[in-house]
């Protein structure tokens, strides 16, 4: 072998040596490239995807907060309406209250100032009701609030009603105790022993004991007057006046507001009279009635 033909066969090594590694380095190049070319097409869509759930993400973020607001409005109209059936029941209770009192109701019985008694078996169920249900039920017990309220308010003007009859109504004796010693009409006068007209009804009873008011008025007269001695005079209305006389105390004066039954005065024997008694007289449009009917009368 000749020098120039080793170093040929040299040269001719040496480059097929260099242009492997060149192919070889052109293979990781393209290789790399095209995993360069995956990574990045995969973090593209990655991008994407996490971009689409972030907007998702939102959504149900703004849904959530709308269902909140939602939430909250049903919840604050509830209290208000909550609030507004507390307080009808409070009047309804106060209304109770006062028809029990006037129409003289056991209070054990029907007692609106505690909660009524119910009961029953449990339900095993265990069902959240819904807010539509709620609304409806809130709608109904409002209802039924409306009804019960109109059917008190009617009864409590009903027994008023009774009541300022029973008040303003002229019945009944002018003496808590006491006894009729003599009646309307003609009798033999007890100081001449002649026949004469009495105008009243006399009720005989211990001194001092209480004379009362047979149905509600205005004191239209309290003081002195001849033949009465002490008297008191009421209007009760309709024309209707009554007249208690004799009395040893008048305890109300002239202007005064009276009920049936307060006391008006002392039983006493002042003016023209053998002894305590009260001289009561009925007068109708300035008549003078027999007061019997009125003495016996019974108010329903």
């Amino acid at each position: 072998m000749t020098v120039s033909a080793y170093f040929r066969g040299r040269v001719r090594a040496l480059a097929s040596g260099r242009l492997r590694w060149m192919l070889a380095a052109l293979c990781i190049l393209v290789v790399g490239i095209a995993l360069g070319n995956a990574t990045g097409s995969n973090q593209t869509r990655l991008a994407l995807r996490i971009e689409q759930l972030q907007v998702a993400l939102d959504s149900q973020r703004d849904q959530v907060a709308a269902s909140e607001a939602e939430a909250h409005r049903v919840l604050q109209a509830m209290t208000l309406k909550l609030a507004e059936l507390q307080a009808r029941a409070l009047r309804l209770d106060a209304v109770g209250e006062r028809i029990v009192e006037q129409a003289g109701l056991d209070r054990e019985a029907f007692g609106f100032d505690r909660p009524p008694a119910v009961g029953g078996p449990e339900d095993a169920t265990d069902t959240v009701v819904p807010p539509a249900e709620i609304t409806r039920l809130f709608g109904e017990i409002s209802a039924q609030f409306d009804e019960r309220e109109h059917q008190l308010l009617l009864l409590n003007g009903l027994i008023e009603d009774r009541n300022l009859d029973r008040q303003s109504s002229v019945a009944g004796q002018p003496v808590a105790s006491g006894w009729i010693s003599s009646e309307y009409g003609y009798r033999v006068d007890p100081f001449n022993g002649r026949r004469a007209w009495h105008g009243g009804v006399d009720f005989a009873g211990a001194e001092g004991s209480r004379v009362v008011a047979v149905a509600a008025g205005i004191v239209t007269r309290a003081g002195l007057e001849r033949g009465y001695g002490n008297v008191v005079e009421i209007d009760h209305g309709d024309g209707l006046v009554t007249r208690y006389g004799h009395n040893r105390e008048n305890r109300v004066a002239v202007g005064d507001l009276v009920k049936k039954g307060d006391v008006v005065a002392l039983m006493g024997k002042t003016g023209r009279a053998s002894g305590p008694h009260v001289h009561f007289e009925v007068t109708k449009d300035g008549s003078s009635m027999n007061p019997a009917p009125y003495i016996h009368r019974v108010i329903q």
